[in-house]
């Protein structure tokens, strides 16, 4: 009897056991929810942190923040159409939510783990949901005055809005189980609500293009761990859009489309910040580059200022590379025409008996141009070259007046270049702009520790040395040994996968070459400028670049590099992009 009292007593306490653990897993199970999984459908853009104030902390109490508010690139962007379209949405907002949306309200309604969805770029509609303590939510201005809005009620829980009727802006919030959510539209407070609940089976999470791209996300990254901050993009919906084709900065429009959806990854640390991209083409679309650059990324110099290493060039875009860093001998000039267009025709001007012997059938005689160019592109076209790497070099005389830019290109081929070839159409192109009476190019052969190369004989700089499968082309001689000095270097590193782009730029080293250069420019398009920091006036617009630009480079001051890899892999890109800091 006592053996069997006390088998009931442990059973009792085992269940007991088993439904306190079960309650525990299911409280912990609804306070840890999957952050996509409590959006409504719908969205366009999907922001994540793992830990949004202090995020939002760091940047606050950084250099780079109080640098950039004080720059010439700050005031600029203060004026643009862009920014006073934001101002204007955010007064709405501030009219709409009955206090000031500012900065200050940003801070006490960061919290933990966050989540943003953005719904309609032009109306700025979005919801916003974010891990606070009760105590904290209560302390929000928003949660103070609650007693101003509309009271509703959604999965059983209370929420609140508001309608400014000037500009029929929405405020909307609601406090559940240690979560704050804010949004611009009510059914998206509501739909929040009732995915906490599990009134809900559908959810950004649950559609199509976001399984997808999360889906691509877990195959190209293992671990596939999220960032310190997410960014999920629905391109299929966010390409078309005119907002975006008018604020994008890259304008690369026509390449985005390929594009169905893109993952973007930010890690920190205190040395750099890393940033991984998965870019998720649209069915059928086929891979752009193929092969592997990585050796010949190995032969931009470590000094260079930047370098970009690009597997399968287009041939035009080979052509264009060559022409604008070496071939190019002065701007390009507009063509005048060879004859005035005629008079408009009317009643008291149709003409006399004197033109009588002017055909009006045929087109006047254009005497066409040949293309100096053509050999040189016929010689790409024979060629078909597979790899190309452009390497960029600054260069400061003493005085500090003039910054030189130094240019070189190397191309790789599958078949050696032939190098009678490669000289002929080079001379052929360059010859117009060398002489009026075609008096001829001249090569001459040099030597250096690193190897012979061809220089051309005259007041333009073009070396060249043909090896092999491999055509280097510079406009400086030093530039050129550096690059044959490292060719012994530059072999593949085994086991690693196949980078389709590389490039890289050293902002530290360049930070002194750069301003000066900007200064320059402004200088030659406005006589009298000078560097502006600190001297523009008020209500002047500063200088483009060498106030607005090098602003931007004072900024990120203590950036030392910035590194990008990209990897074609057909059905996706991927791309690393790394920010190095300085110590």
């Amino acid at each position: 009897m006592k053996h069997l009292l006390w088998g009931a007593a442990g059973a009792l306490l085992l269940g007991v056991g088993v439904v306190f653990a079960v309650g525990v897993l299911e409280q912990a199970s609804k306070a840890r929810p999957e952050l996509p999984g409590l959006l409504p459908e719908g969205a366009l853009l999907y922001l994540e942190a793992k830990d949004f104030s202090s995020l939002l902390q760091d940047w606050n109490t950084s250099a780079e923040k109080r640098a950039w508010l004080g720059s010439d690139n700050h005031a600029a962007f203060s004026t643009s159409r862009l920014f006073g379209r934001l101002s204007q949405a955010q007064n709405e907002f501030s009219a709409a939510a009955g206090i000031s949306t500012d900065a200050s309200l940003l801070e006490k309604v960061a919290g933990k783990e966050s989540c943003l969805g953005l719904y309609d770029i032009g109306n700025l509609e979005f919801v916003y949901v974010t891990r606070l303590d009760q105590q904290q939510i209560e302390n929000t201005p928003l949660w103070q005055t609650r007693g101003k809005y509309e009271q509703r009620t959604e999965a059983g829980t209370a929420f609140y809005v508001h309608r400014d009727t000037q500009s029929s802006r929405v405020a909307a919030f609601a406090a559940r189980d240690g979560w704050l959510i804010l949004g611009t539209r009510e059914d998206l407070v509501a739909g929040v609500l009732d995915r906490l609940q599990g009134a809900s089976s559908h959810s950004l999470s649950g559609e199509g293009w976001f399984v997808e791209a999360i889906k691509q996300v877990s195959e190209a990254r293992v671990p596939a761990e999220r960032g310190d901050l997410r960014m999920v993009l629905n391109l299929d919906k966010i390409v078309p859009s005119p907002y975006f084709r008018s604020y994008w900065i890259e304008r690369n429009i026509t390449e985005m489309k390929q594009y169905a959806s893109a993952v973007s990854d930010l890690y920190r640390t205190p040395q750099s910040y890393r940033e991984e991209r998965v870019l998720v083409r649209h069915a059928g679309v086929a891979a752009t580059a193929q092969g592997d650059v990585q050796a010949l990324s190995a032969l931009a110099p470590e000094d260079a200022a930047f370098f970009s290493a690009q597997a399968s060039p287009t041939q035009e875009s080979v052509l264009a590379s060559l022409r604008e860093n070496l071939m190019e001998m002065k701007p390009n000039q507009p063509r005048t025409q060879a004859w005035s267009a005629p008079p408009a025709v009317s009643a008291e001007n149709a003409g006399n008996a004197a033109q009588l012997d002017v055909p009006i059938d045929r087109a006047p005689v254009i005497l066409e141009q040949a293309d100096a160019f053509q050999p040189l592109r016929t010689l790409l076209h024979v060629e078909r070259p597979d790899a190309e790497l452009e390497v960029y070099a600054t260069r400061a005389p003493q005085n500090g007046v003039f910054v030189s830019l130094q240019s070189a290109v190397v191309l790789t081929a599958p078949e050696n270049w032939d190098e009678e070839s490669v000289v002929q159409a080079l001379s052929s192109a360059l010859l117009p702009g060398l002489t009026a009476g075609k008096l001829g190019v001249h090569w001459e052969t040099r030597s250096s520790v690193a190897g012979k190369y061809l220089a051309l004989d005259g007041a333009v700089p073009i070396f060249v040395q043909v090896d092999g499968k491999r055509l280097l082309l510079a406009n400086d001689r030093i530039l050129l040994e550096k690059i044959l000095s490292l060719k012994g270097k530059s072999s593949p590193s085994p086991g690693k996968d196949s980078v389709t782009y590389a490039a890289q730029f050293r902002h530290t080293q360049e930070q002194g070459n750069f301003r000066l250069l900007m200064t320059q420019l402004d200088r030659a398009g406005h006589r009298g400028a000078t560097d502006q920091q600190g001297n523009r006036s008020e209500g002047q617009s500063p200088a483009f670049f060498s106030g607005n630009v090098a602003s931007f480079s004072r900024v990120f001051a203590r950036m030392e590099q910035e590194r990008i890899e990209e990897k074609d892999m057909g059905s996706k890109v991927m791309q690393t992009v790394t920010y190095q800091w300085a110590r």
